[in-house]
């Protein structure tokens, strides 16, 4: 797939570890593999260490394969697929595709994607962004991750999928009760997105026994993690042991 520069739109050439267009501006290639095309360097973004590290423990160990599984189902070795905030690559790396881009912010999340799959093309970008041009992709997915809606219509080629994966209303609702004193389900809306027509809603769920330690690793790769009180972490470091549901929600848009 072509990678348009993020300066004047131009197509990116790969020469050696340097990404250059034919107005010379050019974008070195990270020591682990991902090309930074972010033009805002200062700007603090994406999951930190922290996050990343406590996502890979806990994907690592399987428990969301039977998301990963159902994905494939609808993707094939000919597809290109892009991966929008695709992280630390549990799933981008995983996909049947043989041509794939991951994108997201996080430097931290990409060293470990580029470092361990080199079959990906990885991009620290914004997703509002994309460095690629029109039309490009035969699939595009967002992962627990904000909707590019204009992008992801712009990206994907007539005919083109778009898969979208959030939770359903059950999922973690186990954890919640746990930490608060008023659990909560969420809350399912319906997405529209001008230019994508719903083809297709699945919903998948399936329930483990998680221990203290993949309790802990989980919690902190969900947003409650930055929005629960000192108090109600403490109860659940207390917890030794849970059965957790996991419930998602996949939607898939044709493009029209």
């Amino acid at each position: 797939m072509e990678i348009r520069c993020p300066v004047c739109k131009e197509t990116l050439h790969k020469n050696e570890n340097t990404y250059r267009c034919i107005h010379g501006h050019s974008f070195d290639i990270a020591r682990e593999g991902y090309v930074n095309l972010y033009l805002h360097k200062s700007e603090t973004s994406g999951d930190n260490k922290e996050m990343i590290q406590a996502r890979r423990n806990f994907l690592n160990r399987d428990h969301y394969r039977f998301l990963l599984d159902e994905l494939n189902r609808h993707i094939s070795e000919e597809d290109i697929l892009v991966d929008l905030a695709c992280g630390e690559g549990y799933y981008t790396s995983r996909f049947h595709s043989k041509d794939k881009t991951g994108i997201d912010l996080s430097k931290q999340g990409l060293r470990y994607a580029s470092k361990s799959d080199k079959d990906t093309v990885y991009i620290l970008s914004s997703i509002f962004d994309v460095p690629l041009y029109d039309g490009c992709a035969d699939k595009v997915l967002t992962i627990f991750a904000p909707i590019a809606k204009e992008e992801i219509v712009r990206i994907l080629k007539k005919d083109g999928r778009f898969l979208l994966v959030r939770p359903d209303e059950e999922h973690l609702f186990e954890m919640k009760e746990v930490l608060y004193e008023k659990p909560y389900r969420n809350d399912i809306e319906d997405i529209m997105i001008d230019g994508l027509v719903l083809e297709k809603q699945l919903k998948i769920h399936q329930k483990a026994i998680l221990n203290k330690e993949e309790l802990h690793d989980l919690f902190l790769m969900t947003p409650y993690s930055n929005t629960t009180s000192v108090s109600d972490k403490k109860k659940l470091n207390s917890c030794d042991g849970l059965s957790v549901t996991f419930a998602f929600i996949i939607d898939i848009y044709r493009k029209i």
